[in-house]
């Protein structure tokens, strides 16, 4: 990875200055010889742009909840809301994307953003701020299926589910006696549970 850095020095000899052999204000940063130099989180490369503040993590090099938040770098971490809230708080310099949801006092509701929220869709201006800020899976938004993506990997060294088997986020996991079998998938959320194979075969993935 690399950035801007404008502290780097005209003639380049900075370690990771010069980076691309023009301009000595691009560097390389974090990984290899330059891992001293710590990234951004511009350094993140998101293929669409989040909905969830992210900063650059060097110790997710040995694995951790948020990480890989780009799909690309290990580093890049998702921190702050939810469904981070609690386990990866967000340090300074962290980026917040203006597209995410903006609670004065964050909910304990879950939510996420839905980009086909109109005018008078239930759970939808959660915030109050935001049309597509989402309320889901509880209380008035039962009806509102939260995305699976609400699930978050990394703690205890659980890793996303490889295809056939799936994962969906369950209001009902740990209410009734047949809600119990695959909950907890993510070792964080009750909600997340297993579905569609293996042992969870007879789980359907709503």
């Amino acid at each position: 990875p690399s950035f801007w850095d404008e502290s780097c020095p005209e003639d380049g000899q900075s370690l990771g200055c010069l980076a691309d052999g023009v301009h000595a204000q691009c560097r390389f940063c974090g990984i290899g010889d330059y891992l001293e130099v710590l990234c951004p989180a511009s350094a993140c490369s998101f293929d669409t742009p989040p909905h969830l503040p992210y900063y650059w993590d060097e110790s997710c090099l040995e694995g951790g909840v948020g990480c890989r938040a780009d799909g690309h770098h290990e580093q890049c971490r998702f921190c702050g809301k939810f469904p981070y809230n609690g386990t990866v708080p967000c340090p300074a310099g962290a980026v917040t994307p203006v597209k995410a949801c903006e609670f004065d006092n964050e909910p304990e509701t879950p939510h996420f953003w839905d980009a086909t929220c109109e005018d008078g869709m239930v759970g939808c201006k959660a915030d109050g701020k935001h049309i597509r800020c989402r309320f889901c899976g509880a209380g008035d938004y039962a009806e509102v299926q939260c995305p699976a993506s609400l699930c978050t990997w990394g703690a205890k060294n659980l890793l996303p589910p490889d295809p056939p088997l799936k994962v969906y986020w369950e209001p009902l996991c740990w209410g009734t006696s047949e809600h119990i079998l695959g909950c907890l998938a993510d070792g964080i959320h009750a909600q997340c549970r297993y579905c569609s194979a293996g042992e969870y075969a007879s789980i359907p993935c709503q």
